[in-house]
């Protein structure tokens, strides 16, 4: 693999191949953007490049450092990355005291750090004290999903890499290289808000019977099958994904119901229901629906907040019921 094979983020890779053929190196790179879109792997690519021997300003993918590169297996090329949920003081410290040796086989030693919103504290202070002091021989490659999430003195110290959301026909190429079927793979580029990891295959099916839950329970306005409130509240909230998941949907079908209100012909998130779609916006008008969608936002912000998911759940389906009330 090359940065040729990278699909999508034409602007970072050229902003990299500048720095290739520049003869100025930073010595701590932020490539940041959201998940799912190939930071990491072209972190990998960037160090490829600077390890392989050919020419720049790309890796030739043949030579045994690439293929130690792309094993995983290369003395100079250390992948670092959280262990459950942070990356601790330990995991720096291991970095620190690799960067304190020489380079085995090539001109400097490259730390991939992946996932770095997720550094605690000291991590994060260990951490700017190798920025501020980096060895010669060193080339730091943050990579985060979040990068509000880390503090401005790292921030200030790393050269800014920025990555966007991969555009639908992107998704879709990648998703039928990965032996996804068309019609999945074209459903999933429309639907994964340009993240590859929103539509791993293995959770395809799941995904879709989530956005028919949120879909089925605007559709009875809150009121499927004449479920009691509070065993309705229990069943969506049965766990914190699970929440998370029919906020995200909801949130997605307010915004396709709005635009049906106001645009003569949106460009709809879920298109492929666009029919049910229109259907149900005729029963309803602008002004709660843009309520919904404020509401829908602050229980996103308190389940973020550990707030119990039952007791938003709750919340939700008694507003959902007042803002479209049963049918007569």
């Amino acid at each position: 693999m090359a940065f040729c094979t990278i699909l999508g983020q034409e602007h970072a890779i050229a902003l990299l191949q500048q720095v290739l053929q520049s003869t100025r190196l930073g010595h701590a790179y932020l490539f940041y953007g959201p998940s799912g879109v190939g930071k990491r792997l072209t972190a990998l690519e960037f160090a490829k490049a600077l390890t392989c021997p050919t020419p720049l300003p790309d890796a030739c993918d043949a030579c045994p450092a690439c293929h130690k590169i792309t094993a995983g297996n290369h003395p100079d090329v250390v992948c670092v990355g959280p262990e459950g949920t942070s990356l601790r003081i330990e995991h720096i410290r291991a970095v620190q005291h690799r960067l304190s040796y020489q380079p085995y086989e090539s001109q400097r030693t490259i730390i991939v750090l992946d996932g770095c919103e997720s550094l605690t504290p000291p991590a994060a202070n260990a951490l700017l004290k190798t920025l501020e002091e980096p060895p010669e021989s060193a080339l730091l490659l943050l990579v985060t999903g979040k990068k509000d999430a880390l503090p401005l003195t790292i921030l200030s110290r790393c050269q800014p890499i920025a990555f966007r959301p991969l555009a639908p026909a992107h998704m879709r190429t990648i998703l039928r290289q990965q032996g996804v079927e068309p019609h999945t793979a074209d459903l999933a580029a429309t639907l994964a808000e340009g993240r590859l990891d929103t539509w791993l295959q293995a959770d395809m099916a799941q995904r879709l019977a989530r956005r028919q839950d949120a879909y089925l329970l605007l559709r009875d306005h809150g009121h499927p099958n004449e479920t009691p409130l509070f065993l309705l509240a229990r069943q969506w909230a049965g766990s914190r994904e699970q929440c998370e998941a029919m906020l995200h949907w909801l949130v997605l079908f307010c915004r396709d119901l709005v635009l049906l209100q106001v645009t003569p012909t949106p460009a709809l998130y879920n298109a492929d229901l666009r029919d049910e779609l229109v259907t149900l916006a005729h029963t309803l008008t602008v002004e709660p629906l843009l309520s919904f969608f404020t509401l829908l936002s602050q229980l996103q912000q308190y389940l973020a907040q550990n707030v119990n998911p039952q007791l938003i759940f709750e919340q939700l389906v008694l507003h959902l019921q007042q803002l479209f009330p049963p049918r007569v």
